[in-house]
C-alpha cells in the first residue's frame, strides 16, 4: 500500500463549514437590500420629477410657447403639458390644455409637499418659470428618505436637493 503524504483536496466538512459561512452573511445582507431599493426608487422618481421639468422648459424654449408640469397630490402623479387654454393665468386646465405626459410615482414614493401656486409651474418662451418654488418627494416603508427638487423662477434652473432624513424610523 503506497499512501501519499502530500494529499491535496477539500474534505465535506470543509466545504459545509463555508457554505454555512456564506449563508450567514447572506442572511445578514438580505434585510438591508430591501432598504437599498427603496433609495434606489426614490432618487430615481426625483430624477425622473428633473428630466420632466427640463424638458418642459426646453419645449417651451424651442417651440416659443408655455409648457408646464403639473403635481397632482392625490392621484401621486404630475403630468407634463402644452400651456394653451389660459397662458397668464400659469395654471393646468383639465380637459383644455395638451397632456403630453402622465407620470406615476413608483410604490412607497409619494408627493409630499408642492410650493407652486395651483401645484403647477409653468415656463414661459425665454426660459423662466412662473414661480420659484419646491417639491417634496418622500419615501416610507423599511427606508425613510426625503428629497426635494427646487425650480428657480427667474431662471428656470431645475435642482435636485437632497433631504437629510436618511435612514430607520
Amino acid at each position: 500500500m503506497n499512501r501519499r503524504l502530500n494529499q491535496k483536496g477539500l474534505t465535506v466538512l470543509e466545504l459545509s463549514i463555508v457554505a454555512v459561512a456564506i449563508g450567514i452573511i447572506s442572511m445578514l445582507a438580505i434585510p438591508q437590500f430591501g432598504k437599498v431599493m427603496e433609495r434606489l426608487k426614490l432618487k430615481t422618481a426625483g430624477r425622473d420629477v428633473i428630466s420632466a421639468l427640463r424638458l418642459a422648459r426646453s419645449s417651451a424654449v424651442s417651440q416659443k410657447d408655455q409648457f408646464g408640469v403639473y403635481f397632482d397630490y392625490n392621484s401621486n402623479q404630475y403630468i407634463l403639458f402644452h400651456d394653451l387654454a389660459n397662458p397668464s393665468s400659469f395654471t393646468y386646465d383639465v380637459g383644455s390644455d395638451s397632456v403630453i405626459a402622465t407620470k406615476d410615482l413608483p410604490g412607497n414614493v409619494n408627493l409630499g409637499y408642492i410650493s407652486f401656486p395651483n401645484f403647477a409651474v409653468v415656463f414661459k418662451p425665454n426660459g423662466s418659470a412662473s414661480n420659484s418654488g419646491n417639491v417634496g418627494i418622500y419615501c416610507y416603508g423599511e427606508y425613510y428618505g426625503y428629497l426635494a427638487v427646487d425650480v428657480l423662477g427667474s431662471t428656470g434652473r431645475v435642482k435636485l436637493i437632497s433631504g437629510d432624513y436618511y435612514g430607520d424610523y
